[in-house]
């Protein structure tokens, strides 16, 4: 999620440094009680800082905690994102837990990745095959009838908040809502790109909320089934079926997967590592049939970009018998994932599940530059040198990025 700077006269030192110290209290905690008790002063401090307009004192905290103290950084960023998909609510007179969700779909395509309004057929049927596959009896929903690209996505922690009680709030009274398609700018368009429905889902406090909750599956299961179906995996399984049936209309022309949707956050980040695999094998069957040859004919070089620290991984692609890179696509690290991860096992193993097995592996600490006329990144050579990616004239020239 990209966060956008905030005017300065909102930031407040005094606030930032107490929540970078409950957020160490926490992380230093040794007990369940003592956790309970700092999470819940951490929350409260948090709530208040999202109800103003400004993400930058918990901006500020997460920099000192990311130079003094990575348990507690890591804590910070857990606090916030349960402030802003999670909440309690009462409507009507009962008390609800309440979640924003996000429901990714990964998409590759030569032509353009559909995003924007989504007609109100599709949206009901989307909502009925959540409810009967996902949801456990008794939950309510609400959908945005928006198809976001990543760049369409709040920018920053207050925003992201905001649509979170719009959301929860249409929840709780079982309809969906309406986003205004002039509040967004239109997307650019790529080979592989994710594209997210988001929603909410309330329920009776302390009820579950997905089927997998279910306790008693037996009671459930129908001749022939068993318990493996009722699992998150099983029910994973039917929903990946089911939801790309139901999406075809708006992609046409695309291939599709889904990701099980999750909370926001969750499944804002399991996505981001879904696609770089995903996007590695729409980019090898673009230059397969763009270029006429076999995948045999395909060298793949992968080298370390960094910028204070190892921040990507950019793979070029040539002819076996050329130094010259066709194209290239970048693999950015996620999460937790630095130097000391096995990311290069993850891109090989994915080159080699495309078909490519002259792979080269640079050792070099590759500066994180783009070409300065267009701002593509550039891409290593089997040489060692970093160059702008070159594509035959006669293909089609298609940008390839990874959000």
């Amino acid at each position: 999620m990209k966060k956008s700077l905030s005017p300065r006269r909102t930031k407040s030192p005094c606030a930032a440094q107490e929540l970078a110290r409950l957020a160490a209290n926490l992380a230093a905690s040794g007990s369940y009680k003592e956790d309970v008790f700092w999470e819940k002063q951490l929350g409260i401090k948090i709530e208040a800082q999202l109800r103003t307009s400004s993400d930058q004192n918990l901006e500020e905290a997460l920099k000192l905690l990311y130079a003094t103290d990575s348990a507690g950084y890591g804590e910070f960023i857990y606090a916030i994102e349960t402030a802003i998909e999670c909440s309690t609510l009462s409507y009507e007179g009962c008390t609800y837990d309440v979640l924003m969700f996000a429901a990714p779909v990964l998409a590759s395509s030569r032509f353009s990745i559909p995003s924007g309004p989504i007609p109100e057929p599709t949206l009901n049927t989307f909502r009925a095959q959540f409810q009967t596959l996902l949801l456990f009896e008794n939950t309510e929903l609400s959908l945005a009838d928006y198809l976001f690209s990543p760049d369409q996505l709040p920018r920053g922690y207050q925003l992201t908040h905001e649509l979170a009680k719009k959301l929860c709030t249409a929840a709780l009274s079982g309809g969906n809502l309406h986003m205004n398609p002039q509040q967004f700018s239109e997307t650019e368009n790529f080979l592989s790109d994710t594209r997210y429905i988001l929603g909410a889902i309330a329920v009776r406090q302390g009820e579950p909320m997905f089927r997998w909750q279910e306790t008693d599956i037996t009671s459930q299961m129908n001749n022939g089934e068993t318990d493996a179906e009722y699992s998150k995996q099983g029910i994973f399984l039917r929903w990946k079926i089911e939801c790309n049936k139901v999406l075809r209309s708006l992609f046409q022309g695309c291939a599709l997967d889904s990701v099980l949707p999750d909370g926001f956050f969750s499944a804002w980040r399991m996505a981001d590592r879904l696609a770089r695999p995903y996007s590695m094998h729409a980019m090898v069957n673009f230059l397969q049939s763009s270029l006429n040859i076999p995948v045999t004919d395909l060298r793949a070089v992968i080298a370390p970009f960094h910028g204070h620290s190892l921040e990507e991984y950019r793979v070029s692609f040539t002819y076996i018998d050329s130094d010259e890179v066709l194209y290239g696509i970048v693999w950015p690290l996620v999460g937790e994932e630095d130097e000391t991860s096995d990311t290069i096992t993850q891109i090989e193993t994915t080159l080699q599940e495309c078909g490519v097995t002259r792979i080269i592996q640079l050792d070099n600490r590759f500066p994180l530059e783009s070409c300065e006329e267009c701002g593509a990144p550039l891409f290593p050579n089997p040489e060692g040198e970093i160059v702008h990616a070159e594509f035959p004239e006669k293909g089609d020239k298609i940008q390839i990025q990874l959000h």
